[in-house]
């Protein structure tokens, strides 16, 4: 198999975020700040 052929491509080019880690971090964050927003005021 050929190294171009492996090569695996998320499709971030979109993503304002340098690195992939960083965007999944601040995702985590929003979600649990979300729901800690949903289990106090709800």
């Amino acid at each position: 198999m050929n190294e171009q052929e492996a090569k695996f491509d998320r499709g971030s080019a979109l993503s304002i975020f340098g690195s992939d880690r960083k965007e999944d971090f601040m995702a985590l964050g929003f979600a649990l700040a979300i729901a800690l927003g949903v289990y106090i005021f709800i």
